[in-house]
């Protein structure tokens, strides 16, 4: 549990409700990193849409390369997600 202040489950509306309604299909709960971002839902969404331009879009690196990638980089970082 965080320490930063959060909008519980329960009183997520809108564009939250939807954020946590994917995290909880993806993750069967609605992870941390989500819940942490909670007070700015708009600012996240575009932060999601942005991480999925970069994974998702054509360029010179496959999908997997791209998912390696960014798995060291966490990993270095020493990041959990």
């Amino acid at each position: 549990m965080s320490w930063i202040d959060t909008v519980p489950e329960s009183e997520a509306a809108d564009v939250l409700s939807n954020i946590y309604t994917e995290s909880r299909a993806k993750f069967g709960r609605v992870i941390n990193l989500v819940k942490i971002q909670s007070l700015r839902p708009e600012t996240m969404a575009l932060g999601r849409q942005f991480y999925r331009h970069l994974m998702d879009s054509p360029g010179g690196l496959s999908r997997l390369q791209r998912v390696l990638i960014a798995t060291v980089v966490s990993k270095v970082n020493g990041c959990l997600y």
